[in-house]
């Protein structure tokens, strides 16, 4: 999970993810795929949330701590206003990050002024709970 909140996943990787999380989960806790659990019964016994949903808190904890509050001489923030020139390739686009951020926070229903108000930003629960 290092650097994740620089990823921009697409889904076969995110579903590999998964896999892999799930076949750990199983190997450290002892349950064979005939016993035939679900995932997210294995989940909520190890405590632990999904890695799918710690990757879209860690981006969005780097998006709002990090990218809104520099300065705006930084480079990143300055990548991050800078408008794309050219053209895309035919066909369905590959996600960029800051796509995934902006993905992200419609699933939250966030908007970037919530980011200045930290309660606000809080209340929408980046953080995901463990269960």
């Amino acid at each position: 999970m290092y650097g994740a909140e620089t990823w921009a996943l697409r889904r076969e990787e995110e579903l590999k993810l998964v896999r892999t999380e799930m076949r750990i989960l199983r190997w450290i806790m002892g349950i064979l795929l005939l016993e035939r659990l679900e995932n997210d019964e294995i989940i909520r016994k190890a405590g632990f949330v999904k890695i799918a949903k710690k990757i879209r808190e860690s981006r969005l904890r780097w998006y709002g701590h990090h990218v809104l509050r520099m300065d705006d001489e930084e480079g990143v923030k300055r990548d991050w206003e800078k408008p794309i020139r050219g053209r895309r390739p035919r066909g369905r686009q590959r996600k960029r990050w800051r796509d995934k951020v902006k993905e992200d926070m419609e699933r939250r229903g966030l908007v970037e002024d919530d980011d200045f108000d930290r309660t606000q930003w809080r209340r929408r629960r980046i953080r995901q709970p463990t269960p």
